[in-house]
């Protein structure tokens, strides 16, 4: 529509010159000396419009001309530009295809001609890190710190400690993974991928106490997965407890969360320290609690091995025999609620033999064989037969626990 418009005003204009021209009778009158030159007005305004023309294009010549060697200059920029900008794509394509090789020449290429020269660097550092050249990973990363203070920016900063961390975790270098972990919390970066990276760093570096509190922050988000929690507790709280003597044991014990103390895989961990420590009541008191809360038939197993007549108890002197009966009542209880439970079975039987009730614990060790028939049942019932004088039995039994220790 609009060229239509243009079309139609240029010819109104072509006619309106053409009736101009046809009823002007001016003229110009031009003195050269010593010639005259006498020219219609209309040849002089077509000769003038048509100079003015050509003068126009003969400046733009001239001008384009003298400006080519910037043109020039510019074309090449530009694609210079381009060139880096596609080498720092394909960089990031190889990257993901596991190409380290190409990535690395891609991303020094893409560095070299300036084009986001702090994630060209860190490009080029994981490339030379999956291909195992470790010194030149630590140059680049050294490009990058250089590029994210030229720069100024703190993305890029993170980005740099990020990736510093990330990779040398992966080469379980956790201190100095986790000192460039420190430094980007510090610059206020704290988010769920630096805490998952620490998590491992922690566990595998034994700094047990921090691993509880980041797996502890991480669960809370919901940014780790529970079996992975739990396992993390349960070694460091096994990791914590298998060192110091009792006054230090129960001073961690009193400041153990409630939640973790009702945990049946923290309380087995715990638990079995306390016991190797001599500390039966606080074992027994620990399992208790985590048994009334989560079941498990390891757990119940173990309650028994809380044995207050013990030489290295610290109770020993105490009422052993009330605290024995107590015991015995307390797992005869819980046989209500889980009555085929061969861990449980397994613990009455030793609390009964403890007790001198023979028969009963041989019942409750059987039951617990047909239940599960594993070595440490039968070499139980060997060693109940053995002290009431069964030979025969006890070396049934004893074949038995051979025979289940093979197959296991």
């Amino acid at each position: 529509m609009r060229g239509l418009f243009w079309v139609l005003a240029l010819f109104a204009t072509a006619v309106g010159l053409s009736l101009a021209a046809r009823y002007s009778d001016g003229y110009v009158l031009l003195f050269v000396n010593p010639k005259r030159i006498e020219l219609s007005l209309t040849l002089f305004v077509l000769l003038t419009v048509f100079a003015f023309f050509v003068f126009h294009y003969f400046i733009r010549a001239a001008s384009f001309t003298l400006g080519l060697p910037q043109r020039v200059r510019e074309f090449r920029a530009r694609s210079a530009q381009e060139k880096a900008r596609h080498a720092l794509f394909d960089a990031q394509l190889s990257m993901f295809e596991g190409r380290y090789a190409r990535a690395a020449k891609s991303a020094a290429s893409a560095h070299a001609a300036g084009e986001e020269p702090g994630l060209a660097a860190l490009l080029a550092a994981r490339a030379e890190h999956g291909m195992e050249h470790f010194d030149l990973r630590d140059e680049w990363l050294q490009r990058a710190a250089t590029a994210a203070t030229q720069s100024g920016g703190a993305a890029l900063h993170h980005a740099r400690l990020m990736t510093q961390a990330e990779l040398l975790a992966d080469q379980h270098r956790d201190t100095e993974a986790l000192a460039a972990l420190t430094e980007l919390n510090q610059s206020g970066a704290r988010h769920i991928a630096t805490q998952r990276l620490a998590l491992r760093s922690l566990t595998r570096a034994g700094r047990w106490d921090e691993a509880l509190g980041v797996a502890h922050r991480l669960e809370e988000h919901q940014a780790v997965h529970p079996a992975v929690a739990a396992k993390t507790r349960e070694l460091a709280y096994q990791a914590l407890f298998s060192a110091g003597d009792a006054g230090q044991l129960r001073e961690r014990l009193r400041n153990l969360p409630r939640a973790d103390r009702r945990q049946a895989s923290v309380a087995r961990s715990i638990a079995t320290n306390l016991i190797r420590a001599g500390l039966m009541r606080d074992a027994a008191e620990l399992i208790e609690t985590a048994l009334d809360h989560e079941w498990d038939s390891d757990l119940a197993a173990l309650y028994a091995d809380c044995d207050f007549s013990g030489a290295e108890s610290e109770e020993r002197g105490a009422a052993s025999s009330t605290q024995a009966a107590h015991q015995l009542e307390r797992a005869e209880r819980w046989l209500g609620s889980y009555p085929r439970d061969a861990g449980l079975l397994l613990g009455l039987g030793r609390l009964c033999a403890r007790q001198s009730l023979w028969g009963k614990a041989q019942s409750f060790l059987e039951q617990s064989a047909v239940v599960s028939p594993r070595p440490q049942v039968w070499l139980e019932l060997a060693r109940l037969c053995d002290s009431s004088g069964q030979l025969e039995a006890a070396n049934r039994y004893y074949r038995q626990a051979a025979e289940a220790a093979a197959l296991a």
